[in-house]
């Protein structure tokens, strides 16, 4: 937007200065708190709910359904970065108190979003049925899986506009709100899922239900944040904010398009070379990765406005400060974090699906081995760049993690079949990590932090806990998502283990013995 800062200079943009200062940490963990829970209710809902589908629906019918689903995902991402940038936008316009420029950006990215699903739309009217044909779908369910595809367009609209809702709360920090409106949407959706999905095709239905599940977050998102809009004409952004916010979400595009690329692609790859249940099993190994990758993020948006807030009152020495700060308890917790649920995630998976979907637990614990391990690196400096208007750095870092996996995937695929799939893409996650590790610290000055001396032992003793307990809870012969719950105890368990071990060293004052500004070094900040 107008004045937005685009690049990074020896201090702060002038001008930029919040009407409030940085919230305090207890604040911050409070928004933590909040974001987990608007975030984590999705993520129970689709937990509990894909055992009923599966057995409601069958395997086959199933599969399409999360075909329309990876579609669905994959579009999101490749709105033109908009949706990626809306919350950085509106952080921004939050700290400035500009609630006219609010307005604009959320009538303008509405507009955009109606624009991209009567796109969609048309496209689908014209080539549904080719492209039920190119798939493996069973005759009796092409029908459905035509149908589903026209409603893509409408649902596409409602996805994006209910991210644009949840980014306006977000960037001004209305987590509370945001953890309301989340979680009654959940709630709405998973009761009417069991209450109208049966055996048979009830495949529209569903997207229906889930149309509907979009359009609750998006009123009330919008509803539960008009205190930070006014519209005024110009409804829409001027030509110079729309400059200033195209070229920032080109570059959020360009990290996208490699979501879609390192993720959403493997799912497609293999509804053209396999029967459509491949699909669904590629799709509950990639759920269950996905989701005990998100755990960590859900931090993200407080951290995010809060840096954006810092690097407007600060400048760039106190976004790098902020930084050191919170990396040297991000960086162990999430390794550990990661190590324990890679180490899990196959028995769990089983537990939650049954023994006979096993591959997907295969699947998912590849999967999150390069997740983790990306979250880990990344997380902290990803706010940073992205506070601080160079979202390109983050671009670079996610095309090396899409060339590295484009040229694994091939041999990968002949040795090892689906499985080599997926560890294409999580070499790559962390061949790209590393890379973004050395990019932020050569042209932002991002130190990297040292872990605990603690840290091995701790993690080694929550692992084998961990692994212990899912064995035990597996042995036990239960499946579905109540037992799915009982699987949690022992990951708890161990991360709890872990904790107690390196608990002094993750309370101890981050910023003690910092003495000096990790700019000073002009070799590291070139």
């Amino acid at each position: 937007m107008r004045g937005a800062p685009g690049t990074v200079g020896n201090g702060g943009p002038s001008g930029m200065r919040g009407e409030a200062p940085a919230a305090p940490a207890r604040k911050l963990f409070s928004g933590m708190g909040f974001s987990a829970l608007a975030q984590v209710a999705p993520l129970l809902t689709n937990l509990a709910l894909t055992p009923y589908l599966i057995g409601h629906l069958g395997i086959d019918r199933f599969g399409v359904w999360s075909l329309m689903v990876v579609l669905l995902a994959t579009l999101t991402v490749l709105d033109g970065g908009v949706g990626a940038s809306l919350a950085r936008f509106y952080a921004y316009h939050g700290a400035r108190g500009d609630r006219e420029g609010t307005g604009r950006l959320v009538i303008g990215s509405l507009t955009v979003f109606l624009g991209l699903g009567v796109c969609v739309t048309g496209l689908c009217l014209l080539l549904a049925p080719s492209v039920v044909a190119a798939l493996d779908v069973p005759p009796p369910l092409r029908h459905e899986a035509e149908q589903l595809l026209l409603i893509l367009g409408p649902l596409l609209t409602l996805a994006l506009a209910s991210n644009s809702a949840t980014a306006l709360l977000q960037a001004n920090a209305r987590f509370g709100r945001l953890a309301a409106v989340s979680g009654g949407s959940c709630l709405a959706y998973a009761m009417a899922v069991t209450s109208l999905i049966g055996h048979g095709p009830d495949l529209p239905l569903l997207a229906v239900l889930a149309a509907g599940r979009y359009l609750f977050v998006t009123v009330g998102g919008l509803w539960a944040g008009v205190r930070h809009i006014r519209v005024r004409r110009p409804l829409l952004p001027e030509a110079s904010e729309r400059r200033d916010f195209g070229a920032y979400a080109f570059r959020m595009q360009l990290s996208g398009f490699t979501v879609f690329l390192n993720g959403e692609i493997d799912a497609l790859v293999i509804a053209v070379l396999l029967p459509v249940r491949y699909v669904g099993v590629y799709a509950a190994g990639y759920q269950a990765a996905m989701a005990l990758r998100s755990l960590p993020l859900y931090a993200f948006p407080p951290i995010l406005t809060r840096m954006t807030r810092v690097y407007a009152d600060h400048g760039l020495p106190g976004a790098v400060r902020e930084f050191s700060s919170l990396e040297r308890r991000w960086l162990p917790a999430v390794l550990t974090y990661g190590a324990v649920t890679t180490a899990s995630v196959g028995l769990a998976v089983q537990v939650w699906l049954g023994t006979e979907l096993a591959l997907s637990g295969t699947v998912a614990a590849v999967l999150l081995a390069g997740y983790s391990l990306q979250v880990a690196l990344t997380g902290m400096r990803t706010c940073v760049v992205r506070a601080i208007g160079r979202p390109g750095l983050e671009t670079r870092y996610s095309w090396c993690s899409t060339v590295v996996n484009l040229a694994l995937t091939v041999p990968l695929t002949l040795l090892f079949g689906v499985v080599g799939v997926v560890l294409a893409t999580s070499i790559g996650l962390m061949a790209g990590s590393l890379y973004f590790v050395f990019l932020c610290r050569r042209h932002v000055g991002l130190r990297e932090q040292p872990l605990p001396g603690r840290w091995v032992p701790a993690t080694a003793l929550a692992m084998v806990v961990a692994c212990l307990g899912e064995l035990l809870v597996l042995e036990a012969g239960w499946h579905g998502a109540l037992p799915l719950l009982l699987a949690g105890l022992p990951v708890l368990a161990g991360l709890a283990a872990a904790s107690a071990l390196m608990g002094s060293e993750l309370a101890a004052d981050p910023r003690a013995g910092e003495k000096e500004c990790p700019l000073g070094n002009k070799e590291e900040s070139s």
